[in-house]
């Protein structure tokens, strides 16, 4: 999987969020199943997932259940969150529920990190952010990557 990290800023902040990701890669962001999670670290016991604003207090509930839902669902608490500080969200497409199509990860407003196969969002990615840097060493996904899933 290859794995970008989105950098770009706007007056000295991120500039761009969960929704801006969300957009960019409809339609199929719109017809996957997303399951929304903490990001993990890799000393066991540490995660973290904060977002602000109405939206993002329902994504921090769902995050710490690991709870899976409909990529509409996903996109309208993403327009209603101010901004995802922490998070992991794991897309599956429709035709393929036991692999993650792409997972976007929120890391403390420093950066968007995308890790995917499919080369068509890889080039949407590069084409539309400025500040797009080549991920050393992709985090790995504990759901799809622990021995007994």
């Amino acid at each position: 999987m290859a794995t970008l990290r989105i950098y770009d800023l706007r007056e000295h902040v991120l500039a761009l969020d969960l929704r801006d990701l969300l957009r960019l890669l409809a339609p199929q962001s719109l017809e996957a199943s997303w399951i929304v999670s903490t990001v993990k670290s890799s000393k066991p016991g540490y995660q973290w997932f904060e977002a602000t604003g109405e939206g993002g207090e329902q994504l921090e509930r769902l995050a710490h259940d690991n709870s899976q839902l409909l990529g509409s669902d996903l996109a309208a608490l993403a327009e209603n969150t101010r901004q995802v500080i922490w998070g992991e969200f794991i897309g599956l497409a429709p035709t393929r529920l036991d692999k993650a199509w792409v997972i976007i990860r929120a890391i403390d407003s420093t950066y968007f990190e995308v890790a995917t196969e499919d080369e068509t969002v890889l080039n949407k990615i590069n084409f539309t952010y400025k500040d797009v840097r080549a991920g050393e060493a992709r985090v790995t996904s504990w759901l799809f990557d622990q021995p007994d899933k």
